[in-house]
């Protein structure tokens, strides 16, 4: 691995710390390496954008007291082009931590789906977001409480969400304050603290329910 190769590395790792972070914190379908080479590139010049930001503002009180001379650029412009580039530790350090602050923004613009909304508001798209239905549905802000049908096991479930995961063949539940009833009569079983669910792809059945009617089948 040579020393350009090393050094973007290195100038890149703001975007990948928020890309990572972004990762953990979000719902979406699987990234492809491409895919997360691309918004970790993407992370990172906002991340840097950003720090310019400060530096400038930092420029713009001094000025106001006579103290500035020069507007402070970051080097580290220079040194993504520079045939022998040198790593601009300072700035890739608070690069780093303003990548933070970052990817928490930009975590919440995905899991609110700000431009998705934005875009059906204008009528752009219709999309809903990248992520399944089923992680976009237990995702929404309105479902809590919750009833899970299971038919093969002749079972219902009601609780509260707290997590959920969907790879290709299977569908994960956890669940809260959860009381069982039988599927066919309605019959209240027994109650337990929490519950984990998991069967293949479209085998759950889920009902969001209203606070006033929990305990009713």
């Amino acid at each position: 691995m040579n020393q350009l190769v090393v050094t973007l590395i290195v100038i890149l790792m703001p975007g990948i710390i928020a890309n990572v972070i972004c990762d953990k914190i979000t719902h979406h379908s699987k990234w492809t390496a491409f895919k997360f080479s691309l918004y970790a590139t993407v992370l990172g010049m906002i991340s840097y954008g950003v720090l310019q930001v400060i530096y400038y503002i930092i420029d713009i009180v001094n000025l106001c007291s006579f103290s500035v001379e020069s507007w402070s650029h970051l080097d580290v412009w220079d040194a993504s082009i520079a045939d022998n580039p040198k790593i601009p530790a300072k700035e890739v350090f608070f690069a780093s931590l303003v990548s933070i602050p970052v990817s928490m923004m930009a975590a919440y613009l995905i899991n609110f789906k700000f431009f998705n909304k934005l875009a059906q508001k204008i009528g752009v798209s219709s999309k809903y977001g990248d992520e399944n239905l089923f992680s976009y549905y237990l995702n929404a802000q309105e479902i809590d409480w919750i009833y899970v049908r299971d038919k093969e096991n002749e079972l219902t479930y009601q609780g509260r969400i707290v997590s959920y995961s969907e790879t290709e063949k299977m569908q994960e539940i956890v669940m809260s304050d959860v009381t069982l009833f039988d599927y066919n009569d309605s019959r209240e079983l027994y109650s337990v603290p929490t519950v984990y669910l998991t069967k293949e792809v479209g085998k759950f059945i889920i009902e969001a329910i209203p606070t006033d009617l929990l305990g009713e089948k």
